[in-house]
């Protein structure tokens, strides 16, 4: 009698055992699968947003391909309507690209999920019941021939994709200003317009303070002005320093001036008193600092035109901060460390 009741005490507990691994199948099934069925409809609400936008997109080319007939890159176009065109066009693919993270995201954790879902099948065969589970159920509603081998082939889309999207943003920020440049170019206009200008001659090297301000704002007033197409900032300008003193070149280097759009170029760099050659491609500039100064801090500002000849300026930062209200432009790079407080 003893051995009957055990073997029905290990029976009992054997149904309970699969009893309760059933339940758990059953919970994780249904956890799963409600998880795919909100993941389906997020799905599909991204992919019809990513398809708008793709339409936004292809119509915002089209004019663009109609209104610059000289195959120059939209960002670079001397019509201002191209250009705004072009910014339109990288806030749309701004949004393509959140779009494009989210929908690769779910699915990979769809996928996880139907992994997660073929783990719990209680099945022998483990690589069928792995495949069968992934194969039962669709990664998105919208795709009834689905397979594993189509979905593979939809995310390496959608990478491909991301990777297009990125590399158009690069080459478009290597022109158009950014929506912090936009705004520290007109907060630089609204400043500038306060000011009362000291004329110079274009042709004039060395400025006074006064007149290096009224030289930051006529880059301002260029920076802000439609009709001035941008220019590529990845392209530094190379300018040549020699000094000389009573015959004897005392000091010689080489400094990049650093775009900020527009074709204007600035750096900050020291000279020492003498006599400076500055030189940057076929064309140079003379300046002399009286033998009784010390070395000092100077700003070169350089205005490089298409088809037209450079303008070049070089004035003191000390006697540039010294005026009453001077004009230090929100867009002057943070490297030059120009500030009211600072000399």
């Amino acid at each position: 009698m003893a051995p009957f009741l055990v073997a029905r005490q290990q029976q009992g507990q054997l149904l309970k055992a699969v009893g309760f691994a059933a339940t758990c199948f059953l919970l994780v099934s249904s956890a799963v699968t409600l998880a795919q069925t909100t993941t389906d409809l997020e799905l599909e609400t991204l992919a019809h947003e990513r398809e708008l936008l793709t339409q936004e997109l292809d119509q915002y080319k089209g004019t663009v391909a109609l209104l610059e007939l000289d195959g120059m890159p939209p960002e670079q176009s001397g019509n201002a309507a191209v250009r705004k065109l072009a910014l339109e066009m990288v806030r749309i693919k701004e949004r393509l690209i959140k779009v494009t993270e989210r929908e690769l995201a779910l699915l990979q954790e769809q996928i996880t999920s139907a992994r997660l879902l073929s783990m719990s099948q209680p099945q022998t065969n483990n690589e069928e019941r792995a495949e069968d589970a992934i194969e039962s159920k669709p990664l998105r509603v919208s795709a009834p021939d689905y397979s594993m081998q189509s979905e593979r082939e939809h995310v390496a889309r959608l990478h491909a994709l991301l990777v297009q999207y990125y590399a158009d943003l690069e080459e478009a920020a290597l022109t158009l200003p950014s929506e912090d440049e936009l705004a520290a170019r007109a907060a630089a206009s609204i400043e500038a317009n306060t000011l009362s200008p000291i004329p110079y001659s274009s042709d004039k090297v060395r400025l006074s303070g006064a007149e290096g301000s009224t030289a930051l704002s006529r880059i301002t007033q260029r920076l802000i002005d439609p009709t001035i197409p941008e220019s590529r900032r990845d392209v530094e300008q190379i300018c040549s320093i020699r000094t000389q003193r009573l015959g004897t070149l005392i000091a010689s280097e080489r400094r990049s001036l650093r775009p900020v759009g527009k074709n204007n170029y600035i750096a900050r760099i020291q000279l020492q008193p003498g006599s400076t050659t500055l030189r940057i491609k076929d064309h140079h500039w003379e300046v002399h600092i009286p033998e009784q100064h010390n070395a000092a801090d100077f700003l070169i500002t350089l205005y490089l035109p298409p088809q037209s000849l450079p303008e070049l300026h070089l004035f003191s930062v000390e006697e540039l901060l010294s005026q009453k209200n001077a004009h230090i432009p929100a867009w002057l790079p943070e490297e030059l460390d120009i500030s009211p407080n600072t000399g």
